[in-house]
C-alpha cells in the first residue's frame, strides 16, 4: 500500500473507527453507562479501558496523517506506540489475572477458570506478535499497515462479544466462539482480497494464522493440552 493512495489510508481509519464504535456498543451497558461514579470497578479496569481507547485513537489517526502527508507527526506518534503497546499488553495481563481470581470463586471448578483464560492470554501474545511484526516492518509500509490492521481486528472481540451477550442473549461461550470465528473470517477475507489482486499475501497470511490459532485455542480450552498449559501459566504468573 503506497502513500500515493490516500483514499485507502482513509478507509483504514474508517475501519478502526467502526471497531471503536463496536467497542463502545459492547462496553456501554457493562462499563460506560456507569460514568462518572463507576461504582464497583477497580483501577486496572479503568487503566485497561483508557489504554485501549488510546490505541484505537492512534489506529484512526495514523492513516489519516499519512494520507495528508504529515509524515513527521506520523513518526512521532509511532514512537509513542512503543509505550502504549506494552502498556496495553500489561493491562490485558492484569485484567486477565483479575478475572481469573474472580472466576476461581464464582465458577464451579478450577478447570472452568483455566478455560476462561484461553480467551485473554492467547490474545495477549498474538497482539504482541502482530505489533512486533509491525515495528520490524516500519520501512515496509505494505507489511507494516497489514500487521497494524491485525492489531485492530483483535480489538473487535471485547466489544462484539459483549454486544452479542447483552443485546441478543447469546450464551458467553457461544458468543466468544462466534466473535473469534468472525474475526478470523475477516482476516481470511483480507488475505483472499490480496491474493485476488495479486498483491503480496504473506503479511495477511501471518495475520490469518494467528487469528485462527486464537479461535482454535478457545475451542480446545477444556482439553488436556490447554488445561495443563493454562494451569501452569496461572500458577506461575497469576
Amino acid at each position: 500500500m503506497e502513500t500515493t493512495q490516500p483514499i485507502k489510508y482513509d478507509r483504514l481509519s474508517l475501519l478502526s473507527l467502526a471497531i471503536l464504535i463496536i467497542l463502545t456498543w459492547g462496553f456501554y451497558r457493562t462499563y460506560i453507562m456507569f460514568f462518572p461514579s463507576f461504582e464497583g470497578f477497580q483501577f486496572i479496569q479503568h487503566f485497561h479501558g483508557v489504554i485501549m481507547l488510546l490505541w484505537m485513537i492512534m489506529l484512526i489517526v495514523q492513516p489519516l496523517l499519512i494520507a495528508r502527508k504529515k509524515n513527521q507527526l506520523h513518526k512521532t506518534i509511532g514512537k509513542i506506540s512503543y509505550v502504549i503497546a506494552p502498556l496495553l499488553m500489561v493491562s490485558i495481563f492484569l485484567v486477565s489475572r483479575l478475572t481469573y481470581h474472580k472466576n476461581l470463586e464464582a465458577l464451579p471448578t478450577l478447570q472452568d477458570a483455566v478455560a476462561g483464560i484461553a480467551l485473554s492470554i492467547p490474545s495477549l501474545f498474538i497482539f504482541g506478535a502482530l505489533y512486533g511484526l509491525a515495528v520490524t516492518n516500519t520501512r515496509r509500509t505494505y507489511y507494516h499497515m497489514r500487521y497494524m490492521i491485525g492489531t485492530a481486528l483483535l480489538m473487535i472481540g471485547p466489544g462484539l462479544g459483549r454486544g452479542l451477550i447483552i443485546y441478543f442473549g447469546i450464551p458467553f461461550p457461544v458468543a466468544v466462539s462466534i466473535t473469534l470465528g468472525a474475526i478470523a473470517l475477516i482476516g481470511i477475507a483480507f488475505f483472499i482480497a490480496d491474493s485476488i489482486k495479486k498483491k503480496d499475501y504473506k503479511p495477511n497470511l501471518n495475520v490469518v494464522i494467528l487469528l485462527v490459532i486464537q479461535s482454535l485455542v478457545w475451542e480446545i480450552r477444556y482439553t488436556a493440552v490447554w488445561q495443563s498449559t493454562g494451569e501452569v501459566f496461572a500458577k506461575w504468573f497469576f
